[in-house]
């Protein structure tokens, strides 16, 4: 067995050792709402949007606890409209069976798809073949723990069985700490992240959060308004072609000076490894980005920094939202340079006691994308860490990789009964160098254009909810011209007992 087959992972087994020591004196603990349900995240913007939700909502998973004050809370449900009333009793009750304590809770889960989708978007998709997964929660006042295991089939990392979802969480003060293999995104992207997405399967990790964004009571500092901020401490594969066990490192803080503006502050590193400098001198210059004027071998790492923003409309008549992120891969004057960029528009409303959401967004992952000649073979590449910005043959920031162009639509409808549907329509063009083959792209060998549409349609079944879609995509090979069509059909069932 190698190294990378150990179960579990050691910094997981160490963190479990750790909580273990530290119960007795730790306090409540609560779960969080992972990223991947595109209705739950509708039902929140919608909230955020009318007011109720007072702290960001762009860096999941989301704490539970700040998220049940606001939608518990009767006074600031006065005003809501037929569609609003709709997705807060939604929220309410998910939030209610979130916070039940001290009981077991199992899961199960069977998702295929005879092409899985390989530009992996906020909502949840199969990534191969075929998935059977089971998972039990429990909560109690001091600690939350997920176990979680899914057996797949066709696995592109060779990985058959996999932790994905576990997690242990502890609380200390307003401050959860958790270690687990646990998903993320952070930006107000539906279709990407820039610098930390769903795109790659989540990394052994322990993290520190803000369970509440209370807004400072200090002068100046409270004009920042409702915030929150999470630090992950990850190691990326035992075996990898440049330095094994290289580690991981990212930092987010994201307020909310005003209710129609969130702005987000984000950060990422790998560093360390099998061979490289790890100490502390090494991991205080990667924070104060003592790096760039190093001979690669002295470098302390390769760094990704950038901003965000989401603005939405004051006039409720007029339910626009705007959102962008720029993301730099690399430094000049202290401060973040050569961006990636992203940028959409949502619009969102009622459709009498139902609710819609459309969103139009186009991310370049080109560094100085927006100069008339682009910088490629830049972003997510590193000279020290060869493989580069990926974890298990997948981008850790968007899911095109780099050196990409995506345009999407995105159309989802909640029914009035709670079934909802979602469209997405995608124009990519993927490894836009040509030119150099060696590029690290790991969707795209040489430069392919893409169509694709997929319509999904989600209802309860069982104490669970199926979800079921159908969708075609077309390659287009640049240099050759050849084409290729396929038809997708996936589904996925998952059930509580």
């Amino acid at each position: 067995m190698s190294s990378a087959d150990r179960f579990p992972h050691r910094a997981f087994v160490r963190l479990v050792a750790l909580a273990a020591v530290l119960l007795p004196s730790l306090g409540s603990a609560d779960p969080w709402l992972a990223p991947g349900d595109a209705l739950m995240r509708h039902d929140l913007q919608l909230l955020a949007d009318a007011g109720v939700l007072r702290g960001p909502i762009t860096s999941w998973p989301l704490p539970w606890p700040d998220v049940a004050r606001d939608v518990l809370d009767a006074e600031r449900t006065a005003k809501l409209g037929g569609a609003e009333r709709a997705a807060m009793l939604r929220v309410q009750r998910a939030a209610r069976s979130a916070m039940r304590t001290g009981e077991f809770i199992a899961s199960g889960r069977i998702a295929g798809s005879n092409q899985p989708d390989i530009l992996r978007g906020f909502a949840a998709t199969a990534r191969e073949d075929g998935e059977l997964g089971a998972a039990l929660e429990w909560m109690g006042q001091r600690v939350a723990f997920r176990g979680q295991v899914t057996a797949v089939g066709g696995p592109d990392d060779h990985k058959r069985f996999r932790l994905d979802g576990t997690y242990l969480g502890v609380t200390l003060g307003n401050f959860m700490i958790s270690a687990g293999f646990q998903e993320r995104w952070w930006g107000p992207g539906w279709d990407g992240s820039l610098i930390l997405s769903t795109s790659a399967r989540p990394a052994p990790a322990i993290t520190i959060e803000r369970n509440y964004s209370d807004a400072f009571d200090l002068p100046v500092l409270e004009w920042l308004g409702p915030w929150r901020a999470g630090i992950v401490f990850g190691q990326l594969e035992d075996e990898r072609a440049d330095f094994d066990e290289a580690r991981y490192f990212a930092a987010r803080v994201t307020f909310k000076p005003w209710r129609h503006l969130e702005i987000g502050l984000s950060r990422s590193a790998q560093w360390c490894g099998d061979s490289r400098p790890c100490g502390f001198d090494t991991f205080s210059d990667l924070l104060l980005g003592k790096d760039n004027d190093d001979a690669p071998e002295l470098q302390p790492g390769n760094q990704l920094a950038g901003y965000d923003v989401r603005l939405s409309s004051p006039w409720r008549s007029v339910p626009l939202v705007f959102y962008g992120q720029l993301i730099g891969e690399d430094e000049a004057g202290g401060l973040p340079s050569k961006f990636l960029g992203l940028a959409g528009l949502e619009f969102a409303g009622a459709l009498g006691t139902g609710s819609y959401r459309a969103t139009l967004e186009h991310a370049d992952t080109s560094c100085s994308f927006s100069h008339s000649e682009p910088e490629f073979d830049c972003a997510y590449e590193s000279s020290i860490y060869t493989v580069g910005y990926r974890y298990r043959g997948r981008s850790l920031g968007h899911p095109a990789d780099n050196d990409a162009r995506v345009t999407s639509l995105g159309l989802l409808y909640v029914a009035p009964d709670d079934t909802h549907w979602e469209l997405k329509v995608r124009d990519a063009e993927l490894n836009r160098d040509a030119d150099l083959p060696e590029s690290g792209n790991t969707l795209a060998p040489v430069a392919i254009d893409l169509l694709a549409a997929d319509v999904m349609h989600r209802r309860a079944l069982f104490d669970g909810f199926l979800k079921a879609g159908l969708g075609a995509e077309r390659r287009r090979t640049v240099t050759t011209g050849e084409e290729e069509t396929d038809w997708r059909v996936t589904a996925e069932w998952l059930g509580y007992f």
